[in-house]
């Protein structure tokens, strides 16, 4: 279909309708003609801006994350503002539940893939080891949709109130929790990073403790040099115990 040459409404108003329905009537309530009464145009009138109603997901999804940045200079230490994007990204999909199954299929959808890697581009610059640096991206973003995802299916429970009768112990600790959501999910993220940097700085096994022979002295690995990208497409160092998948394995970011 054929994109109409003069539009009856701004991009800007459309996903801030297209968001405003996602969140109080469902991700399965959204249609171009469902956003064409929203906005008091044709349906048609939408595709001046968009080709689908995937590049509108993308798009929706891409301003419900806004304030998910990767800063423009290294001047803030790498492990602070990644863990303050993970609180971010996490709290957007408190706020946008609904989004959490379009979300789910960033990769094929490629939302917000320039910003991811503007991301690993900058941990790579402030000095995090090329082989943790996935590691990190891919387990906080799992550990955020995650966490958003149990909370979004616990706060729709239709029967909580016969918690005490049939659940009473589940029922009285819940009243005793003096960590808030929040609180937790910081904890947890802060504890995922200082953990895969742990397990990656981890020397690798001597020779004597794997085969039983006498151990063999590596030589200290050479410093990295060259650009960004070609650092980034080495293979991982021997003296560190490599991420369960390689950089080339990974998806595309």
């Amino acid at each position: 279909m054929g994109r109409p040459k003069k539009a009856l409404i701004s991009r800007s108003a459309t996903l801030k309708a297209a968001l405003k329905i996602i969140d109080e009537e469902g991700l399965e309530k959204l249609s171009i003609r469902r956003l064409g009464v929203a906005l008091n145009v044709q349906g048609i009138s939408l595709y001046h801006h968009f080709k689908d109603k995937d590049e509108i997901l993308v798009a929706v999804c891409e301003l419900a994350l806004s304030n998910v940045r990767t800063p423009d200079a290294g001047h803030t230490e790498w492990r602070d503002w990644l863990l303050a994007n993970a609180i971010k990204f996490h709290r957007a999909l408190r706020v946008h539940p609904n989004l959490i199954p379009v979300l789910m299929r960033r990769h094929p959808l490629r939302i917000g893939m320039k910003e991811h890697n503007a991301t690993a581009g900058l941990l790579a610059v402030q000095g995090v080891p090329p082989e943790a640096i996935m590691p990190l991206l891919e387990t906080l973003e799992e550990l955020a949709l995650g966490s958003a995802n149990y909370e979004s299916a616990a706060d729709k429970d239709e029967h909580s109130d016969t918690w005490k009768e049939h659940y009473p112990n589940l029922y009285h600790l819940s009243r005793r929790t003096l960590l808030s959501r929040d609180e937790v999910f910081e904890l947890v993220a802060r504890a995922t990073i200082d953990a895969i940097m742990t397990a990656i700085s981890r020397p690798a096994p001597r020779d004597d403790a794997v085969t039983g022979g006498p151990a063999t002295k590596l030589a200290a690995p050479p410093a990295e040099s060259g650009t960004n990208e070609e650092v980034l497409a080495r293979p991982a160092r021997r003296g560190r115990r490599s991420p369960d998948r390689s950089v080339s394995d990974a998806p595309t970011h």
